[in-house]
């Protein structure tokens, strides 16, 4: 079968190849995985009825503590099967180690060939790739290998050093990026400071990770619409999960990212664990197919979002996942008013004259969520201020503290004084808080 037609098919071939697939990494587990075949041997009798995918709901939930406190016992193969071991950021608590078979690459570099596929790329671009390319980091080598494997060229520039970057983009003439919204951004800023327009360099298509380009109903928020302002270029939004080693890709319709159903299958649920209908917002839960190193079944990521299952506009019959809109664990209450860092932080960007920004939050003596803003600038404007804390009243319903700092002290604080490999727009300090990328 040809891997690139499969979401292409219809929905009822798409679901039986996912509910075989399913039986099949059910299998796998109960048989390698020490923390499933605990789990499951109970189960035995109910598994062995799946037959559609709604059934799937007879599987347990997967949760991130239960990986941190038990990491090896998820691990299916041996040593010698191992091809490589990667890691989550940590930010969340205890890291989790990732295990990845040469099967388990595979799979990964076939996803991201998918997805770039998606995204329109071909094998006459040329990629440059800003991500963290070492430290036990998934992504940028799972990106590098997909392009690689759709026939395109790519060069791996990391993160590091903004003016190589420029120096690069002028040198190589690539026609595509791969990077974080905020760090193209700020490239565009490097750029103009050279007395060179971004306008004017030859990438054409950005494929965007690890922070929200996109409202609800998929226009651009405000991040989105200042990249465009500084450099037009064909946007892309993608989300990814390290700990099932997959992504979700926009194509041209941007409507939502696709699924690659032989490769994963994607539930949202409600607080009790319920599954949701299309379109109402909960909690992403994500069960891998042909995963060997440390599959996972029915994991809750985190990621608050909605699934759109009608057959999308490109022709595809696979599922879709909109806009993250936030972390569960991150929702603030801040007097009476629930929201999430997310939507602070699209005020803030609207705003001229601020640079960088992090939000962090404690837990009050009130216990209440205390949220203070802190906003990197060139100048320590009074006004800058002002306009900040209207523009997050109007958007968020909530009034902040807000704190003017250097462009410096902020860039510290994101990255922990360089010792981060994700910088972090969102510092939780509440009581039983956690930090999140």
């Amino acid at each position: 079968m040809d891997t690139k037609k499969l979401e292409f098919k219809s929905k009822t071939q798409i679901e039986n190849i996912q509910v075989e697939y399913l039986k099949g990494t059910i299998n796998y587990a109960m048989k390698y995985s020490p923390f499933y075949h605990k789990k499951l041997k109970k189960k035995n009798s109910l598994i062995k009825g799946i037959k559609k995918m709604k059934d799937i709901q007879r599987l347990p939930i997967t949760t991130k503590t239960q990986i941190q406190r038990n990491n090896r016992s998820f691990f299916c193969e041996e040593g010698k099967d191992i091809a490589e071991i990667v890691s989550t950021t940590g930010t969340t608590g205890k890291a989790v180690f990732i295990p990845l078979t040469k099967s388990d690459l595979c799979r990964l570099a076939l996803n991201e060939e998918r997805s770039f596929h998606c995204a329109g790329v071909t094998e006459k671009d040329i990629f440059h790739i800003a991500v963290t390319l070492d430290n036990l980091f998934m992504a940028g080598m799972a990106y590098y290998m997909g392009i690689t494997q759709l026939g395109a060229i790519v060069f791996r520039a990391g993160m590091r050093n903004v003016k190589k970057q420029r120096q690069l983009i002028r040198q190589l003439s690539p026609t595509g990026i791969v990077t974080v919204p905020s760090f193209l951004l700020k490239l565009a800023d490097i750029i103009e400071e050279e007395n060179w327009s971004p306008r004017k360099s030859t990438i054409r298509k950005a494929l965007l990770v690890g922070e929200c380009i996109r409202e609800q109903d998929f226009s651009l928020n405000r991040l989105g619409t200042l990249i465009c302002e500084k450099w037009p270029v064909d946007l892309y939004s993608t989300y990814g999960n390290s700990e099932c080693g997959i992504s979700f890709c926009e194509c041209e319709k941007k409507v939502g990212g696709h699924e690659h159903p032989d490769l994963i299958i994607s539930e949202i649920l409600d607080d009790n664990d319920n599954p949701l209908p299309d379109g109402e917002i909960g909690e992403l839960v994500l069960t891998t197919l042909q995963t060997r190193g440390m599959p996972l079944l029915r994991y809750k990521t985190g990621d608050v979002t909605f699934k759109l299952t009608e057959k999308c506009g490109c022709g595809r019959n696979s599922s879709r996942i909109g806009p993250i809109l936030g972390r569960k664990s991150q929702m603030l209450k801040f007097k009476g008013v629930k929201v999430y860092p997310k939507t602070i932080e699209n005020a803030v960007l609207s705003t001229a004259g601020v640079n960088n920004h992090v939000i962090e939050v404690y837990t009050g003596d009130d216990y209440l969520d205390r949220i203070v803003v802190k906003i990197g600038c060139k100048r320590k404007n009074k006004k800058i201020k002002e306009e900040v804390l209207k523009n997050i009243e109007a958007y968020a319903r909530v009034t902040p503290e807000v704190e003017l700092m250097s462009i410096k002290e902020v860039d510290w604080l994101r990255t922990e004084g360089g010792n981060r490999r994700k910088m972090r727009m969102f510092i939780d300090n509440r009581k039983n808080g956690t930090n999140y990328d």
